[in-house]
């Protein structure tokens, strides 16, 4: 990670979530320089699957492609739906540890959302690595087992004690946004 935690400023995002995405770019092109976390959830998260429920999901498959090409992005769902996240998450570990951390999320989200491509598959991370300009990646170097379990544990405790329930989620010092429209209200606050 950065050294900017001290300053409280982070954003938790996950690869699972459009909203993420969405929320990534809103930060990327104002500049953002705090720290990026992954977002994983375990068993004792809580986090109910908002595609369980036919009404919710019915309504995130409109509000997704509204909010997308409201971005200007475009839209692919990806397959498969669910992926291993693993790989991705170690990579982006990676990334960030040599400084690429937010060009690599964001081109791994733009692959995944934008592409619809399998984000476990180690071409389709190379390819991601490319757009990122990180020249370092190297699929078999990633931490995998109990490495990358220890690192996995370590985002999960940061985002439980930072009261994180979902994603994306912004924290400057005190003041939590959570949802990539909230983004708009940090924005403005930075602006002044």
């Amino acid at each position: 990670m950065n050294d900017t935690t001290a300053s409280g400023l982070r954003c938790y995002f996950g690869f699972r979530s459009p909203y993420s995405r969405l929320g990534l770019h809103k930060l990327a092109r104002a500049g953002f320089t705090g720290d990026l976390i992954p977002f994983i959830l375990s068993p004792e998260s809580g986090f109910v699957d908002p595609l369980s429920n036919p009404k919710k999901r019915d309504y995130l498959v409109q509000d997704v492609y509204r909010m997308t090409v409201r971005q200007g992005l475009p839209l692919a769902l990806p397959d498969p739906f669910d992926p291993d996240y693993a790989p991705s998450n170690a990579a982006f570990h990676a990334a960030s540890a040599a400084g690429q951390g937010m060009a690599f999320a964001l081109a791994v989200s733009d692959l995944r959302w934008g592409q619809g491509l399998d984000i476990s598959k180690p071409d389709v991370l190379g390819k991601a690595a490319m757009m990122a300009e990180w020249e370092g990646f190297d699929p078999d170097a990633l931490p995998t087992g109990e490495a990358l379990n220890a690192i996995l544990d370590g985002y999960s405790e940061q985002a439980d004690a930072d009261g994180v329930f979902g994603v994306p989620f912004l924290i400057d010092g005190a003041d939590k946004y959570w949802g990539h429209d909230r983004f708009d209200l940090w924005l403005e606050a930075q602006a002044g």
